[in-house]
């Protein structure tokens, strides 16, 4: 060892790779980069899913393929996320139903629930309801309705239907 103030060329190397070691050991930096390009990848996806929800047979697996990645990764994405593709997908339906059925109200529009359904891509009319009321504690019909009530047959498209809603009533 040198004896003396100065630190040869090696020493400070050397002191300079243990503060870099030291500072990949507290900084962030790394996970940042990677959970940025993350982030990006997933809103993109959500883009992807925004432009096809309303196609009945648009789901995870088409998510994938169109994204680029695999289906794990999906799955990985949204579970990191809190959630999964195919409630996300059911989720951009229902809201779209939801603005559907509230303009279908407020313009007083006789337009067929099994119409709005199958416009924000589900692919039956009894499957839709049943998620419907499950999101907002209330069926598609009630949704739409006005203060003053509507007229209940504008809206049955089908026999099962009207079974259906005097059952739930």
């Amino acid at each position: 060892m040198l004896s003396g103030s100065a630190l040869s060329p090696a020493d400070s190397y050397m002191q300079l790779a243990v503060y870099d070691l030291v500072g990949a050991l507290f900084a962030p930096s790394e996970p940042l980069s990677g959970s940025r390009h993350a982030d990006k990848l997933f809103a993109r996806i959500r883009n992807i899913i925004k432009d096809g929800f309303a196609d009945p047979s648009f789901g995870p697996n088409e998510v994938a393929a169109e994204a680029g990645i695999s289906l794990r990764y999906l799955q990985k994405l949204f579970t990191e996320h809190g959630s999964t593709c195919s409630e996300f997908i059911y989720s951009l339906r229902l809201d779209q139903a939801a603005r559907l059925l509230h303009r279908r109200g407020s313009l007083g529009v006789s337009q067929p629930l099994s119409e709005i359904a199958y416009a924000c891509g589900f692919r039956d009319y009894t499957h839709f309801a049943r998620k419907f009321r499950q999101r907002f504690g209330h069926p598609p019909g009630s949704h739409s309705e006005s203060p003053g009530g509507s007229n209940d047959e504008t809206v049955r498209t089908s026999p099962s239907e009207s079974a259906s809603r005097a059952h739930d009533a």
